[in-house]
């Protein structure tokens, strides 16, 4: 009876409350989806800017997901041969995102490497024209990106659909995680400013525990060595990051996430036997 007269703290969810959790949750996972790919998911989105920082906890579920369906491009290696399905495969992937990793490849290179200055460096990365530095970064990175999957389709398919699911997350994660940990480069206005110093290690630590889990389902004790690349690749683009422009940029992420899913397919690769 005196019990009686404390509610409880914690009261059950009912239905209308449930829901609401679910929708809201919903519309945070499409939220990512939007500012990673270029789904028309938007009739389906309500905008909320406190909502925009909450979304990066599913960065690593959209990765997987575009890393999923390019994987699934490689099952054309049966009819074609391997390196055009690899080819197929990374045009679903970039017509997914809209190329928005590559473009943040190409001016990184451009300002980070030809600028003198920060003020510089950032003016540069703002330009839509892609220089010398971008346009060798690019190639690099794509073709680095075609042996390296083909050389991993040689070795199994699943081996390869593995790998472009866990590269593609690894990547999104690590764009998370330097969200997290260093400021954001560039005052005026761009796509990635929603998220200026708004991340926090709290919506950090679901991505990375997302990531962990997922590579080692994926690839049992070889997905160690996948993460442990993906965090080195990660801490180094971070310090790099910093001490060019003193924080970054969406085209650092950009950039982070091509280095880091390079990482990954190298990584994964030297463990492949033979491969060593």
């Amino acid at each position: 009876m005196f019990l009686a007269q404390f509610p409880a703290k914690n009261p059950p969810m009912n239905d209308a409350g449930f829901f609401a959790v679910a929708h809201r949750q919903v519309n945070t996972f499409l939220a990512a989806v939007m500012f990673l790919t270029r789904l028309p998911v938007g009739r389906f989105h309500e905008f909320r800017e406190e909502e925009v920082a909450s979304s990066t906890i599913y960065f690593p579920i959209v990765g997987a997901l575009v890393g999923l369906a390019g994987g699934l491009a490689l099952l054309m290696s049966a009819a074609l041969p391997s390196f055009l399905a690899v080819l197929i495969s990374m045009l679903v992937t970039i017509c997914l995102t809209g190329a928005l990793h590559e473009d943040g490849l190409a001016d990184s290179a451009d300002g980070l490497i030809g600028g003198q200055d920060p003020q510089r460096r950032l003016e540069i990365m703002k330009d839509s024209r892609i220089g010398a530095y971008g346009a060798l970064a690019l190639w690099f990175s794509l073709t680095a990106k075609l042996i390296l999957v083909q050389s991993l389709l040689a070795a199994g398919l699943v081996t390869a659909i593995s790998a472009s699911v866990i590269a593609h997350c690894l990547g999104r994660a690590a764009t998370v995680a330097l969200l997290t940990c260093l400021p954001y480069a560039r005052i005026e206005y761009s796509k990635s400013s929603h998220f200026r110093n708004k991340v926090t290690f709290r919506q950090l630590a679901p991505v990375l525990v997302f990531a962990i889990v997922l590579s080692l389902l994926l690839l049992g004790l070889q997905g160690v060595f996948c993460l442990t690349a993906a965090f080195a690749v990660t801490f180094v683009c971070g310090l790099y990051f910093k001490d060019k422009i003193g924080g970054i940029t969406g085209d650092c992420l950009g950039a982070a996430n091509q280095l880091v899913e390079l990482s990954a397919y190298l990584s994964f690769l030297t463990l492949q036997p033979g491969k060593a």
